[in-house]
């Protein structure tokens, strides 16, 4: 935003794809072709921004402040920058998270808004309150900066560790290999369908993705078990949610939302575990993680349950509302199945069920 006011659309954009190198990333990760396709696409994102403000400014705004110059100056950014990389992205890795153009705006509009006003709060202060409270803003803006940079390095190193927990999981079930992952993918369907919050639905994702943590506690025989399990069995692998919140409950980052790992087996009739709770007793994100999780097991199917169709699954879910399900979750997830959100998924068990088919004769 300061680039369109001060600069030239040239050096507006030379400071834009110069200005967001991050040289200590570079030594560790440094491809190329990455790095130079970002530079061309933040170039061209900022000239035309630059050039959009020069040629809008006359137009909408006559007062000292242009506000109406900048917004559209940095939507035009926005879009040209963000299309370039998705258009790339879906290209190279033929999917992202399954998201339509319009619903990846959506997600990264969200950070935008406030960067946006962060900007305008630095032009208002420089236009009505001088250069020394423009200077102040800056020194303020980078401590808070920093603030914020050290607690998302905590985030990241937290991550880490729950990452590497999963894959203990993995290598413990084989059979369940990247199921944690998944139930996350459905769950972020399922938030945005439900219209949550951002902020709950990335606390409830964030769970989604290490919900069977407790299941390192559970014996390998147990969990690798194509027998029919022992009363004594099915009741100890029953305790890997309790499990799973004894050993995070002390991480603050992450000690708010852990009602769903310790609940995410309760069913709205009440005949749930580990406490039998019932309806609205179940929080919200442990009811969610009850359908996403139920959802991959029909999907990719168990030793003792083989994979259902997508017409059986939208049926299942149908004749389990109100009794496993919250009917209203049951009536959103039957309704992301009928979209076709979670059709490459049918698609690869397909696959699979076809070859080991063809292998048997």
């Amino acid at each position: 935003i300061i680039g369109f006011m001060f600069l030239n659309p040239f050096w507006t954009a030379i400071l834009s794809a110069i200005g967001s190198i991050e040289f200590r990333l570079l030594k560790r990760n440094f491809v190329w072709y990455k790095f130079l396709f970002n530079r061309f696409v933040l170039f061209l994102a900022a000239a035309s921004g630059a050039f959009s403000f020069k040629l809008a400014r006359p137009l909408l705004d006559s007062g000292s402040f242009p506000f109406l110059s900048i917004l559209l100056a940095s939507i035009i950014y926005f879009i040209i920058n963000n299309t370039l990389v998705y258009i790339v992205i879906r290209i190279a890795e033929n999917d992202v998270n399954n998201l339509s153009l319009i619903s990846y705006f959506r997600e990264l509009s969200k950070n935008l808004i406030t960067s946006y006003f962060v900007g305008l709060i630095l032009l208002a202060s420089y236009f009505y309150f001088g250069k020394i409270l423009f200077a102040l803003v800056i020194i303020l803006l980078f401590i808070i900066k920093d603030f914020f940079y050290s607690r998302l390095q905590q985030l990241n190193s937290y991550t880490q560790i729950i990452e590497s927990f999963l894959k203990v999981i993995d290598s413990k079930d084989h059979y369940t290999e990247g199921h944690c992952e998944r139930v996350a993918k459905y769950t972020y369907h399922l938030c945005d369908e439900m219209d949550l919050s951002w902020a709950k639905s990335e606390k409830i994702i964030s769970v989604a993705k290490i919900h069977d943590i407790g299941k390192i506690y559970v014996d390998d025989d147990i969990l690798r078990s194509s027998d029919k399990l022992s009363e004594q069995e099915y009741q100890e692998i029953k305790r890997h949610t309790e499990y799973g919140y004894q050993l995070l409950k002390d991480i603050d980052i992450l000690n708010k939302e852990l009602d769903v790992i310790k609940y995410h087996h309760e069913r709205w009739d009440g005949r749930g575990y580990p406490e039998g709770l019932k309806g609205k007793e179940i929080p919200v994100g442990a009811r969610i993680l009850t359908a996403c999780d139920s959802l991959d097991v029909m999907i990719t199917g168990r030793t003792y349950k083989p994979p259902m169709t997508k017409e059986e699954i939208i049926e299942e879910f149908k004749k389990c509302a109100g009794g496993q399900f919250d009917p209203e979750i049951a009536e959103k997830m039957i309704k992301l199945i009928r979209d076709g959100y979670f059709d490459d998924k049918f698609k690869s068990e397909e696959k699979i069920r076809k070859l080991e088919l063809s292998l048997e004769y």
